[in-house]
């Protein structure tokens, strides 16, 4: 059976997207379909005129890589691709994704994380790091899911607000997953092909690097609750409907670590909001995990708490309770303060 054309499929799918804008890009978005998607408080969210959409519509930059992903998304159909990533580009309009990532996407990694309003929260109870690369060096995002209580988390905000992070850390993780493409892809055209023209090797990097364009997640479960949170199912819900419709094919692996007996069960939830090729691309794994992690980092990028060189950042500190009570109290009180300056200019 002969193989399809890639390349030609691509081009039919660029076409397909070019003419919705062109004709009618506001009534090609289902926004309905989208609603429960917002990540934007009531109030807070940018509006944009059909005529300002149809604008962004046009200006939206339809590369090769994001082409390709929709169409593996969407097993090769040309039809469901278009659908996907027009819808896709719709919700990043409708929601402004650009206006709050504008600044974070220039930043390096050393400058990691992106300015958020609300960091000192997730500092305080949620410890995690992008840092490190594995072995295809794609990006790693480390989290101690099992110490994170979404309860405590929605004192301070809200369930949208914990959607739109997950945006902020998919475009930022995006970033970093373009900049580490190039730098590999370059480095092997340089050092093994010998091209150096620089607009010859950016060709290529556009055409061959879908599979360093993706992330590797490792998510620590020890501490985990006994008690189902449903709320925290529900934003992960969102989050995933997010990731599989508007980022698909971001993510390599997702090595959940330290997972006790009781997560069969919430597996056996949660699994359901993922697609079959998504579910294949996790890996529960107990407290037995080294080997596992080394097949796919290697030491230099593991952090020095799950047996490898590399030193955590100040993000992945767990504070005590007398910490992060200082944290959050300085938090509300510097709110405060932002809210009141912005009453005295009304």
């Amino acid at each position: 059976m002969a193989q399809p054309d890639l390349f030609a499929l691509i081009s039919q799918v660029r076409e397909m997207v070019k003419q919705v804008g062109k004709d009618d890009a506001p009534a090609a978005f289902n926004e309905k379909k989208w609603k429960e998607l917002d990540i934007w408080e009531d109030g807070e969210k940018p509006l944009l005129s059909d005529l300002q959409f149809l604008e962004e519509a046009r200006r939206v930059d339809i590369d090769d890589d994001l082409l390709r992903r929709f169409l593996v998304a969407r097993n090769l159909n040309v039809q469901k691709a278009s659908r996907m990533l027009i819808d896709a580009q719709g919700w990043r309009i409708k929601n402004a994704v650009k206006v709050f990532m504008a600044a974070s996407t220039e930043l390096t990694s050393a400058e990691y994380p992106p300015a958020d309003p609300e960091e000192e929260v997730y500092r305080a109870l949620c410890p995690h790091a992008v840092i490190g690369k594995c072995k295809e060096n794609r990006p790693i995002y480390w989290e101690k899911t099992g110490l994170i209580r979404v309860h405590k988390l929605l004192h301070h905000l809200t369930p949208k607000k914990l959607v739109k992070r997950h945006v902020r850390h998919m475009e930022y993780l995006t970033h970093l997953m373009r900049k580490n493409a190039a730098s590999q892809v370059k480095g092997i055209i340089r050092n093994k092909c010998g091209i150096a023209d620089e607009q010859i090797a950016s060709l290529i990097v556009a055409l061959a690097t879908p599979d360093y364009l993706k992330q590797v997640v490792v998510m620590d479960l020890e501490g985990l609750s006994y008690a189902p949170d449903s709320q925290g199912i529900s934003i992960f819900r969102s989050c995933m409907k997010i990731d599989q419709n508007f980022y698909p094919e971001r993510l390599g692996v997702c090595f959940i670590i330290n997972a006790p007996w009781l997560f069969t069960g919430v597996w056996a939830m949660v699994r359901h909001f993922l697609d079959p090729k998504t579910q294949r691309k996790f890996r529960i794994i107990g407290t037995s995990y080294q080997d596992e992690l080394k097949k796919v980092i290697d030491a230099d990028n593991i952090l020095e708490c799950y047996g490898g060189n590399l030193k955590a950042p100040g993000t992945f500190t767990v504070y005590n309770e007398k910490e992060k009570a200082e944290i959050l109290s300085s938090f509300a009180e510097s709110k405060g303060s932002l809210a009141k300056d912005e009453k005295d200019k009304r």
